[in-house]
């Protein structure tokens, strides 16, 4: 087959996969307050929703990272995508083939003083905008894909923006490379969760929340209530909103001029799941979340849209969940070579006539599509107040082998908080929060591992008068076992060290 025949062809599928999946909807306009804005990802995802968060730091109040890492973690092997392979063995880590390469101090130091730069030149939003996020990182000991050193090179980047108490890493699970998933099976129709430990599928899986445990992990409601406090969760069988197919194609431009999504290596067709209040007008608030690669719904359907555990946190506490999604795509130069469907982190959208690092920057053509669909979803904004919280008290979201995560609800405006700590041991309270603080969330840090602690939160009101906010017990969980998996992506399957193939998984 010649070469002008084999790239028609892939131009042909691409435009077979562009088509839409179902009746597409214009993106309704919609009540949103954009500074309560959060977004998550899996995989390539998690290093899009950490880009995104980034160079909309001024909307982004909470990023979510499952298997993923540091901004521009590329570096300068994203001129042109042309280094990918470099940047599979920096920011993954996992496959034998590409031999890992560390995300060490003179990185960082990339990393953040590229980070600075950007904001100084308007290409991402003032760095400012970062101290005010929370981060919260997933890593389960089982993925072999991506390396638990790069999504603790995520911490370590985020470090330098955040103060003490926003960021929370969940690692003590024995998790492939997934989206932990509370709401299995997912959809009449749909595939079914993987187990914890496995890989591959449709990437989404189902782990016990502690061994030994029947119910299951909640990545999902970890995340959400971390951003948002205290929420409800509604049943999968109870959700009351609904999955709303749209156009994408309005919000792809490249050039200046609109383009078609799959030129950038994007579907025809996004989703939305809009909850009934949102839709009637009510006050909410956006979640987006980022798929990975062999996610998008080209792939596995309405899996990921359906199954990932958002919408049932989303749908009786006024949060709307974007699911933009990509293509994949291989029919080079008409598109970028991306024929896992994976999100741009490497530069795979950007020419050599570019900056290096545009892809992760507001110019970048996937950041600056999403952003698009975001403004137009706001765009019926009404000024009101966001929905009050499911519950003020003092709650136990989330615990791993050395932190705590506390969350609690705003009764009134000009409230402080005061959080004390207490080890099972009887030593003396200790007071974790500053002066004036005025989150309703903490994360408690370096704690032991298997260890029980109290916690008491005081609220000071706008009268100077303290009341109780409330008192509990957290137990941190055990470390994880010390594990080394590797996945190869020329076998398709998890591998030694040394590419062996191995069903081998860690307890």
């Amino acid at each position: 087959m010649s070469i002008k025949l084999r790239m028609l062809g892939g131009l042909l599928a691409g435009l077979l996969v562009w088509g839409p999946l179902q009746a597409r909807e214009p993106l309704p306009a919609l009540n949103l307050d954009l500074e309560q804005t959060t977004v998550s990802g899996i995989s390539s995802g998690a290093f899009m929703a950490v880009q995104f968060g980034v160079a909309h730091s001024a909307a982004v109040r909470g990023v979510a990272a499952t298997a993923g890492g540091p901004y521009f973690c590329a570096g300068r092997d994203a001129w042109a995508g042309a280094g990918v392979s470099r940047a599979m063995a920096r920011c993954m880590q996992g496959d034998p083939a590409y031999p890992a390469r560390s995300i060490g101090p003179e990185e960082q130091d990339a990393m953040v003083a590229a980070t600075r730069a950007w904001a100084a030149n308007g290409l991402i939003d003032a760095s400012s905008g970062l101290a005010r996020q929370r981060l919260w990182i997933f890593h389960g000991y089982n993925d072999g894909i991506v390396k638990a050193p790069v999504s603790t090179a995520l911490a370590d980047y985020y470090r330098h923006f955040l103060a003490p108490g926003q960021l929370f890493a969940k690692e003590e699970l024995p998790a492939a490379h997934a989206q932990i998933s509370a709401s299995c099976p997912v959809h009449p129709g749909g595939t079914a969760c993987n187990t914890c430990s496995s890989t591959g599928g449709n990437y989404i899986n189902s782990c016990p929340a502690a061994p030994g445990s029947e119910q299951a992990y909640d990545a999902a409601g970890s995340a959400l209530q971390f951003f948002y406090g205290p929420l409800e969760r509604t049943p999968t069988p109870a959700l009351g909103g609904q999955v709303l197919a749209f156009d994408q194609a309005p919000y792809v431009h490249k050039g200046g001029s609109p383009v078609e999504p799959i030129k950038v290596s994007l579907a025809g067709t996004g989703y939305l799941y809009l909850p009934a209040d949102c839709r009637a007008g009510l006050p909410c608030r956006l979640h987006v979340a980022f798929h990975g690669c062999q996610q998008q719904a080209e792939k596995i359907g309405m899996d990921f849209v359906q199954g990932a555990g958002f919408n049932e946190w989303a749908d009786a506490n006024r949060i709307v969940v974007l699911y933009p999604q990509t293509a994949a795509t291989s029919a080079v130069p008409i598109t970028p070579f991306n024929p896992q469907g994976c999100w741009d982190w490497w530069g795979y959208n950007d020419f050599a006539f570019d900056m290096t690092g545009r892809y992760a920057t507001k110019e970048g053509l996937q950041i600056a599509a999403v952003w698009r669909m975001v403004q137009a979803l706001a765009a019926g904004q009404g000024g009101a107040p966001a929905p009050a919280p499911a519950k003020t008290a003092l709650t136990l979201v989330d615990a791993g082998a050395t932190q705590v995560l506390l969350a609690w609800g705003r009764a009134a405006a000009g409230e402080r908080y005061r959080l004390y700590r207490q080890g099972a041991d009887g030593a003396a309270e200790q007071r974790l929060t500053p002066e004036d603080y005025s989150d309703t969330a903490f994360v408690d840090e370096n704690l032991a591992p298997a260890g029980s602690y109290r916690y008491r939160l005081q609220i000071l009101g706008a009268d100077a008068q303290l009341r109780p906010g409330g008192e509990l017990e957290a137990r941190t969980a055990a470390a994880p076992p010390a594990c080394d998996p590797y996945f190869s992506f020329s076998q398709g399957r998890p591998v030694t060290r040394d590419n062996r193939p191995t069903t081998q998984v860690c307890p």
